[in-house]
């Protein structure tokens, strides 16, 4: 998204540049083919030449300046749309941790992983305190629900666990019960 914003940016700068020095210049591309086809025109070809050379380097100059200018502009806007997404995503676990599954904690610390490690570390020179302060927030909200996420599914294996063993156990009981009742009406 940022390159495309450049690319516009830049194509919109080089346009704007090239039309004005047009407008402005008046001369036009078939009269440098025109003072070719005559002897006397020679010089003033060359002349229109390095014009056109000139309109040229004029155009690259002011593309680069134009996107020296907006490329902080544009990572800003980048470092805007991280902390949003770093917002949505820490809303989704916070809704959703009572419900994933150990296989689906990967993924999320996966997903947490490229918001930690890839992104803000390419959008941390652009953050205010406020923003910092924000991050740091959402860091501390992730890791908590993480742990209350991890806790209850130990808590459910546990849980889990202890259910089966008393099933087994009632299981057991009630078999030697019926082995202790048959025993007893065959003597």
């Amino acid at each position: 998204m940022e390159l495309l914003i450049t690319v516009i940016i830049i194509l919109i700068a080089g346009g704007l540049t090239w039309f004005i020095w047009e407008y402005s210049s008046r001369i036009k591309g078939h009269h440098i083919v025109d003072a070719k086809k005559t002897a006397v025109g020679a010089v003033s070809a060359v002349k229109k030449r390095s014009a056109l050379i000139l309109k040229i380097i004029v155009v690259i100059v002011v593309c680069s300046i134009t996107l020296f200018l907006t490329n902080t502009q544009i990572k800003k806007v980048g470092k805007n749309a991280y902390i949003n997404n770093f917002e949505e995503f820490v809303e989704k676990v916070k809704v959703n941790h009572k419900e994933y599954s150990a296989d689906d904690w990967i993924k999320i610390d996966k997903e947490y992983q490229k918001f930690e490690e890839e992104d803000r570390i390419k959008y941390e020179k652009f953050f205010t305190k406020e923003d910092k302060t924000r991050v740091n927030t959402l860091n501390g909200e992730y890791s908590s629900y993480k742990a209350k996420g991890v806790i209850d599914s130990i808590y459910d294996t546990i849980n889990d666990g202890v259910n089966n063993a008393v099933e087994y156990i009632d299981g057991m009981i009630k078999g030697l019960n019926n082995i202790t009742n048959s025993d007893t009406i065959d003597e």
